[in-house]
C-alpha cells in the first residue's frame, strides 16, 4: 500500500509552523496588514502558499500566531538569560539585557503592534501577543521589585507603577533604535539601568547578596 504524502519529510510540523510564523512577522513587520499577502510570506521562505494554509485558516490566525510566537521567543530568551539567576537586581538587569539579546524580535512586535493599532478596525487581533509579552514582563518586574523592597534593596515604591516605568522606558530605547540605525542601543539599556536604580533607591555599587 503506497504511504501517504503528508509534511514535507525534512521539516517537522512545529518547525515549519515556526518558520512561518517567523517569516509572517518580517513580513508584517515591513508592511501595514492589508498590504502583506500569503503568497509573499511564502515566497519569503520559500514554499508553496497551500502550505500555509494547512497550518493556518486566514492571514488574521497567521498574523496572531507570529506574534504569539515571537513573544514566546523573546521571554525564552529571558529565561536562558537568568537560568541560575534568584536575586531581584539581577533578575531585572536580565530583562533589560534581554531588550538587546532579542531585539530583532522586540522590534518586530513593537512595529507591528503598534502599526496594527494604528491602522486597523479589529484591533483585538493583536491583543495576544500584547498581552503575552507586557503580561510577563509587568509579571517579572513587579515580583522582582517587590522582592528588592522587602530585602531593603530598593525604596517603597508602587511595585506594578514601577514596573510601567520601566517598560515604557524600554519601549522608548527600542522605537529609538528603528528609527535610528547607528543608535547604540546597549549603551542606552545600559544608561536606563542606572536611571532605573535611580527612580528605586538602589545604589548600584551595593551587592545585593
Amino acid at each position: 500500500m503506497p504511504r501517504k504524502k503528508t509534511e514535507p519529510a525534512e521539516r517537522s510540523k512545529p518547525d515549519r509552523a515556526n518558520e512561518l510564523m517567523e517569516a509572517a512577522l518580517r513580513q508584517f513587520a515591513r508592511q501595514d496588514f492589508n498590504s502583506v499577502t500569503i503568497k509573499a510570506i511564502a515566497n519569503a521562505i520559500p514554499v508553496n502558499s497551500a502550505l500555509i494554509y494547512y497550518y493556518f485558516p486566514n492571514k488574521e490566525a497567521l498574523f496572531r500566531a507570529s506574534l504569539d510566537h515571537a513573544a514566546d521567543l523573546a521571554i525564552a530568551r529571558y529565561d536562558e538569560l537568568c537560568d541560575g539567576i534568584q536575586e531581584p537586581v539581577e533578575l531585572i538587569e536580565a530583562w533589560f539585557d534581554n531588550h538587546f539579546e532579542s531585539v530583532d524580535l522586540i522590534r518586530y512586535m513593537v512595529k507591528v503592534m503598534l502599526d496594527f493599532a494604528a491602522s486597523h478596525p479589529q484591533r483585538d487581533m493583536i491583543e495576544s501577543g500584547i498581552q503575552r509579552f507586557y503580561g510577563k514582563e509587568r509579571e517579572i518586574l513587579s515580583k522582582c521589585i517587590r522582592s528588592g523592597i522587602r530585602a531593603g534593596l530598593f525604596r517603597k515604591v508602587d511595585p506594578n507603577a514601577a514596573a510601567q516605568v520601566a517598560s515604557t522606558m524600554l519601549d522608548g530605547v527600542i522605537v529609538r533604535s528603528q528609527i535610528q540605525p547607528d543608535f547604540d542601543l546597549r549603551g542606552a539599556i545600559q544608561e536606563l539601568k542606572q536611571v532605573f536604580w535611580s527612580y528605586l533607591g538602589f545604589d548600584a555599587g551595593r551587592k545585593s547578596g
